[in-house]
């Protein structure tokens, strides 16, 4: 996993999930998913409770960055609708299909969310939703 440099963008707690891995900086979440899974309502749950944990009232987004496939269920979303302090998505992928499947989940997330090609490009967009 790319972890940012930087004060501002130490990471706190890294977490390794049966479905990848997660970093727990300041006021963002990053996460690598593992290659072949399926996110999905229940696979997501680890990740909420890491979030509920590390984010009890504070506001916060969620990155990941997506080098390897793995199918998400839109569904998860409603998980995700749950969390009300979650502010913003932002996916690191230079891969077209990305480009695709980001423009289908935006129909199912109804914040702020948005592709970019480089981690430090969507940290920084992340910290304009905060």
């Amino acid at each position: 996993m790319q972890i940012a440099n930087g004060n501002r963008n130490s990471y706190i707690k890294k977490y390794t999930l049966h479905i990848g891995e997660v970093a727990i900086y300041e006021n963002y979440m990053l996460a690598q998913l593992n290659e072949g899974i399926t996110l999905n309502i229940e696979t997501v749950q680890e990740i909420v409770l890491i979030a509920n944990n590390h984010f009890p009232e504070q506001p916060f987004a969620y990155i990941t960055i997506r080098k390897n496939s793995y199918a998400v269920d839109p569904l998860l979303y409603l998980k995700v609708f749950e969390i009300e302090n979650l502010k913003a998505i932002a996916v690191v992928s230079d891969k077209f299909i990305d480009n695709h499947n980001i423009k289908i989940e935006k129909h199912f997330y109804n914040k702020p969310m948005s592709l970019f090609k480089t981690l430090p490009e969507a940290i920084e967009w992340a910290h304009t939703h905060l």
